[in-house]
């Protein structure tokens, strides 16, 4: 039930989230590796859908995303660590059965610490991009990846059934995924 409840609250948060940013406006202030604050709107954001290539094909009900997403756009000013890239990729969020995931990665020469809220913002920008309607009238999210212009990435794909990010930070301490 506790479980239930959780996806609940991040379904309405997503979609509540969504709806906000859906004017194409958007400013949101993003803490880049050298920490200067960038006003980013939709136009500034490169997103590609079905890449990147080297990851599995993944489509999934648009739902599955809900509580990933839900949990990073929740996560308050908490902070998740990349360590040095270039291409150095981590799990941001997931569910805890695997599937549907969010993948933030570095292409940086050093590490990162990035809000769990900026890569929310980014893994909206895939969903909504990615979304299509199948015959069936369901929707779905195709894997995608979105570029941040501070040289680092999110990617909606597949975790497959290992999933290390299903629970939101605990702390204001910086999380570390290695």
């Amino acid at each position: 039930m506790k479980g239930i409840s959780v996806l609940a609250i991040a379904s309405s948060a997503l979609a509540a989230a969504i709806k906000d940013s859906s004017s194409g406006s958007i400013a949101k202030s993003l803490d880049g590796a050298q920490g200067a604050n960038l006003a980013m709107r939709d136009d500034d954001i490169k997103v590609l859908c079905g890449a990147p290539p080297d990851y599995p094909d993944s489509d999934f009900p648009a739902q599955d995303y809900s509580y990933p997403i839900g949990l990073l756009l929740g996560g308050g000013d908490h902070k998740l660590h990349v360590d040095a890239g270039p291409a150095k990729c981590i799990q941001a969020a997931c569910n805890s059965g695997g599937g549907a995931g969010v993948f933030v990665c570095n292409d940086q020469h050093n590490g990162v610490d990035l809000l769990y809220t900026d890569i929310g913002w980014f893994a909206q920008r895939v969903y909504e991009k990615c979304k299509h309607r199948l015959d069936d009238g369901t929707d779905h999210v195709q894997k995608g990846q979105a570029f941040c212009p501070d040289n680092w990435n999110v990617i909606l794909t597949t975790v497959g059934s290992d999933c290390t990010a299903s629970t939101p930070p605990s702390s204001n301490q910086t999380e570390s995924t290695h």
